[in-house]
């Protein structure tokens, strides 16, 4: 059954530190961020496929998934809704990523808003200018993976999930998007191995948190990785798998500002963990 009308309403995660808006709510959370701790967690699990499907879209077109990566090398699957600001911010540097990187990737926008008409998608689309297929969610399953608005999808040959990102991406651009795609393209591409991002920042003003360290755990061992001064990021790679993401230390004046347990998929994954100063 069709999930209900999304609620409006922002993550105002990395607004400052990202200088961008993380994302707009899609309802329910996630099985994983309910999870509790002391659950054991199997890491080498396998990866999650996308069925097959195929929309009508503004331009006229039709969009088949399993045809367009019979020519291409990863599908974007984007999903978005008009009234949604992160999504449109992002769409131009998504635009000019596309058209550079044209003959890889194949990048299509799902709206999941059910008002979203396709009178109203052909206009948003001219707008902004996007020349990549844009289409209704409706009818395609994929709502179940929007966690928030704009959730992006990189789909491999195999119709694997190879990565995924709730919110726009971090420093967002063009060349943001050029780099994403890197990963999963050509020589760079190894399905035995996922990539996880964690992005530590401030909750108060978006500041970068640097030397925050954060567990990454299976049921039998954790792999420590620490936050740097790139933008308060880590990255730890492992099998995909499913691993509990456990803040092990925050660095001086700092510490966790949510209760919020966080897991990963069985893709590589995007992940902002907040952080509060200590009161004096």
């Amino acid at each position: 059954m069709k999930k209900s009308i999304k609620i409006i309403s922002l993550i105002m995660a990395l607004a400052l530190s990202l200088g961008c808006l993380a994302g707009c709510s899609a309802g329910d959370a996630t099985e994983a961020t309910t999870e509790k701790a002391s659950k054991p967690v199997q890491a080498n699990i396998e990866y999650e496929f996308i069925k097959d499907f195929s929309v009508d879209c503004t331009d006229g077109s039709r969009f088949t998934l399993s045809e367009k990566l019979k020519d291409h090398e990863l599908v974007l699957i984007n999903l978005f809704a008009s009234w949604c600001p992160p999504c449109a911010m992002e769409f131009p540097f998504m635009e000019e990523a596309w058209e550079e990187c044209s003959d890889k990737v194949s990048v299509i926008a799902l709206s999941c808003e059910p008002n979203d008409t396709m009178e109203i998608l052909k206009d948003y689309a001219a707008e902004k200018g996007l020349k990549f297929a844009v289409g209704r969610e409706e009818g395609t399953d994929m709502d179940k993976y929007a966690d928030a608005y704009p959730t992006s999808l990189l789909v491999d040959k195999e119709c694997r999930i190879v990565a995924k990102t709730v919110g726009t991406l971090p420093d967002v651009s063009k060349d943001s998007f050029i780099d994403w795609f890197g990963q999963f393209t050509g020589d760079n591409y190894n399905p035995a191995v996922c990539t996880y991002t964690v992005y530590a920042y401030g909750s108060e003003n978006g500041e970068d948190i640097v030397g925050a360290v954060i567990n990454f755990c299976s049921d039998t061992a954790c792999t420590p990785v620490t936050t740097t001064e790139d933008m308060g990021k880590a990255v730890f790679r492992g099998t995909p798998g499913k691993y509990h993401m456990q803040v092990v230390s925050a660095p001086d004046g700092w510490e966790l500002a949510t209760d919020e347990e966080f897991y990963t998929h069985s893709y590589s994954e995007i992940f902002y963990i907040p952080f509060t100063k200590v009161s004096q």
